[in-house]
């Protein structure tokens, strides 16, 4: 086992790709096998020393780092890095908690398989991927990595160790799932059937394991997972189409009820988009105002080619080789990353609108962001996945107070959860948005979030101030 205590060492787990405050923490634990995990957990758990699970540091709502009221210790997974099992025959892999995701896509190309909702950010952890439920960049035609999950290993903070198979654990008639002697009673709500991972999952007769997937590291370590995969995907295309004018909503739409037309990824970038990716694509046409990205199998390029034409873009740039198609791919990388460096330019934690609408409501929220910006002068960047009626709306405290977007923002998540929406469909809840997920569930509904809590984690060490707020967990 590995243990610092030196605040040197421990400063980069105090942060992650949300620019959230760096908190506090006694020591970092790096165990090197689950024999030393739990010998952790017992010791916290005696002590009620908070503990707080360390991803790879992609996350973008502060989950990873200790807050500044709870302090504790950090617990990296990192060196149960061991890719276990691929298994070709049965489709299958089992890895431990620590596997980067880029090292397991290598694995896989070389076997001639893929991972299907592999994240954007390839240097995450599949332990991180599962604890937030992550979506990719395919993430329009495969889903999120729940859809993938077949298996968890998972510690709890008592040391109990739950091997967690899909099918072997559900809840009954009364919504109740019964493991060992211990009785689970799942929250009274439903969790919207739309991109979501906005606090924990319920649905009447849920499985036990996908309350743990997207948990964010409140309720359990999960130190090996099982993921479906499957063969290799054909080689692929990428089609970015520049607008004049205002087609975007149009074309998605046509795209949706064209059944021949099935993209692996299809995504957005408004004029404030295109402007911040400027720096790195100088030839991005001027007079664009908005644009879509498209990929699919090659297969399909013409047929692709001939659908855009119908729409007259301004520009189409198409990949037609290995060096196009990754620069293309790097296209769409840039785009978060220059708004990263942004917003640590502006000394700001991340103002993220992370909200997803059922399909027959997005072009209000569409047309609703458009109006926020319009009405206030707002700066930010707004682009993602509309494809599954999710866009990132970004906004940047330079022409507003920090209040003033705050109220802006709060507004609009209030006017997504009319329309059926969530407040996060792909980066959690973590630190950075307790008030917004109150909003959505209400304070029963959170009561519910903190009752499962107090069930799984008696001794309330783990993941403090993930999701709802440590101070809940008192009363």
């Amino acid at each position: 086992m590995i243990i610092k205590k030196d605040k040197e060492e421990i400063l980069s787990y105090l942060e992650d790709a949300s620019n959230f405050p760096p908190g506090k923490a006694e020591a970092l634990f790096i165990p090197e096998n689950e024999a030393e995990l739990r010998e952790i957990l017992l010791d916290c758990a005696g002590k009620r020393i908070p503990l707080t699970i360390s991803g790879a540091g992609t996350g973008t709502v502060g989950g990873r780092i200790p807050s500044s009221d709870t302090g504790g210790c950090i617990l990296s997974l990192e060196k149960l890095s061991c890719i276990k099992e691929i298994n070709e025959k049965e489709k299958r892999a089992v890895l431990g908690a620590g596997v980067v995701i880029e090292e397991f896509l290598k694995r896989l190309e070389s076997k001639g398989l893929f991972y299907p909702p592999f994240p954007t950010e390839r240097t995450a952890f599949i332990g991180g991927n599962v604890a937030t439920n992550a979506s990719g960049e395919y993430s329009f035609y495969f889903g999120a990595t729940r859809r993938y999950v077949k298996r968890i290993k998972v510690f709890l903070s008592g040391g109990e160790e739950w091997n967690l198979k899909r099918g072997e654990f559900r809840a009954n008639a009364d919504g109740v799932i019964k493991i060992g002697d211990r009785r689970i009673r799942i929250p009274g709500y439903t969790s919207p059937a739309i991109k979501n991972s906005a606090g924990y999952y319920s649905a009447p007769g849920m499985d036990l394991i996908d309350l743990f997937i997207g948990s964010e590291g409140t309720l359990g370590v999960i130190t090996e997972v099982e993921v479906e995969i499957i063969p290799s995907l054909p080689p692929r295309f990428i089609a970015v189409a520049f607008f004049r004018e205002k087609k975007a909503l149009q074309v998605v739409g046509e795209i949706k009820k064209r059944k021949e037309l099935s993209p692996l990824s299809l995504e957005y970038f408004d004029r404030e988009s295109l402007r911040f990716l400027q720096k790195d694509f100088p030839s991005i046409p001027a007079g664009s105002v908005e644009a879509l990205y498209i990929e699919d199998i090659e297969d399909n390029l013409e047929e692709w080619a001939e659908f855009l034409d119908e729409f007259s873009p301004l520009d189409n740039w198409i990949s037609l080789d290995e060096v196009s198609y990754r620069k293309l791919i790097n296209l769409r990388y840039r785009l978060p990353e220059n708004v990263n460096e942004y917003f640590k330019h502006l000394g700001s934690h991340k103002i993220a609108l992370d909200i997803a609408v059922p399909e027959d409501k997005f072009p209000s929220l569409f047309n609703y962001y458009e109006e926020i910006r319009e009405k206030y002068s707002v700066e930010g960047v707004i682009f993602g996945h509309i494809g599954e009626d999710h866009l990132h709306f970004n906004l940047f405290p330079s022409n507003l107070s920090r209040e003033e977007i705050e109220d802006i923002y709060t507004e609009a998540v209030k006017f997504g959860i009319s329309l059926g929406g969530t407040v996060s469909a792909e980066h959690g809840i973590g630190k950075t948005k307790h008030k917004y997920l109150a909003l959505m569930y209400g304070e029963k509904g959170i009561q519910e979030m903190v009752r499962v809590k107090k069930e799984i984690d008696p001794w309330i060490i783990l993941g403090l101030d993930n999701i709802f707020p440590h101070t809940l967990l008192q009363r």
